[in-house]
């Protein structure tokens, strides 16, 4: 539902993705640009149809046409790609859910969780929507072998040494 910009406390049933008339797709022609007869309407409704989120293959089937790769090639040509593309930026410009939006989620969340669990997976929801759950880095070392028997005959000291270790620490101590 989108909310209707005249009033905020009016809710619209009216789609995102709403299919448009023939006049109406041709009224965004020069913002595409392309001129008004570039696209034939059957066009035109497999790229409305693959905008809205449906394959190629069933747009076309959804458009009238006979294969799979003849839509797919409709929606190659120069005229259909800049169509499409025109149409996903608006798309993307109406779909506006940001990192605040999924914050103020979250803390609806947290504040009507029931138990200790929903509240410990919301914070850890939140920590990793802000980036602060990082990964440790752990050092990786390459070791370039000329061949097994190298290694076999090396003792346990030279092992370490070659993997960066001190020798304590194949040893357990009572610190840890």
């Amino acid at each position: 539902m989108l909310e209707n910009s005249l009033n905020p406390n009016e809710v619209v049933d009216e789609p995102l993705t709403k299919e448009m008339s023939h006049t109406e797709f041709q009224s965004f022609m020069p913002y595409m640009g392309i001129n008004l007869n570039d696209l034939t309407i059957q066009q035109e409704k497999l790229i409305q149809l693959i905008a809205s989120g449906m394959s190629v293959a069933a747009a076309g089937r959804a458009a009238g046409y006979a294969s799979p790769p003849a839509a797919r090639e409709a929606a190659r040509r120069p005229a259909a790609a800049k169509a499409l593309e025109f149409l996903r930026e608006e798309m993307r410009e109406t779909v506006n859910f940001k990192r605040e939006n999924a914050h103020m989620m979250y803390m609806e969340a947290y504040t009507s969780s029931a138990n200790a669990t929903e509240m410990k997976n919301t914070v850890d929801s939140l920590v990793k929507l802000h980036g602060l759950a990082t990964p440790e880095n752990s050092t990786q070392i390459n070791i370039n072998v000329q061949g097994t028997k190298q290694l076999e005959r090396m003792s346990d000291a030279d092992l370490l040494k070659l993997a960066g270790q001190d020798i304590k620490y194949l040893e357990p101590s009572s610190e840890d």
